[in-house]
């Protein structure tokens, strides 16, 4: 599959949401499935991500050891926006239920928005399915 994505549509996220996306700052998402597809493969037509904020990450002592488990190493990407802000992008495609996998990922992520994802024809295509600001994991339990 090529990876070449000439338009990004994102669908149902809120307002409050919108004014903190990282999901539609221009050239973000096409260039993590660019990092995608050169560490091991082109991404499949459908998966689920979850994009936070790294110095949130950072904040809890590391990614929670819960995010750690439910993500593969291959599909965990730290990616720079293009005002160099750093960004934690997980990523899933095992085809099991992409709401409920955004949804305990990001239990423990502050500031993360998730997304399912349709790719085909030069259009990455997003349908919002959470955000969360406040997470309820205790700081510092990461790694």
């Amino acid at each position: 599959m090529q990876t070449a994505i000439d338009s990004l549509e994102i669908h149902g996220v809120p307002d409050y949401v919108s004014c903190w996306s990282a999901a539609g700052i221009r050239g973000f998402l096409p260039a993590v499935l660019e990092r995608w597809q050169r560490n091991g493969g082109a991404p499949p037509a459908r998966f689920a991500l979850v994009i936070c904020p790294l110095v949130e990450v950072l904040a809890r002592g590391g990614l929670p050891d819960r995010v750690i488990e439910r993500t593969t190493p291959r599909l965990r990407f730290h990616h720079f926006t293009g005002c160099h802000k750093p960004f934690v992008v997980l990523l899933h495609d095992s085809g099991e239920d992409d709401e409920a996998w955004c949804r305990e990922v990001q239990q423990e992520l502050a500031w993360s928005e998730s997304y399912r994802a349709e790719f085909g024809a030069g259009v990455l295509r997003l349908q919002f399915v959470e955000a969360v600001e406040e997470c309820e994991g205790n700081p510092g339990t990461g790694r």
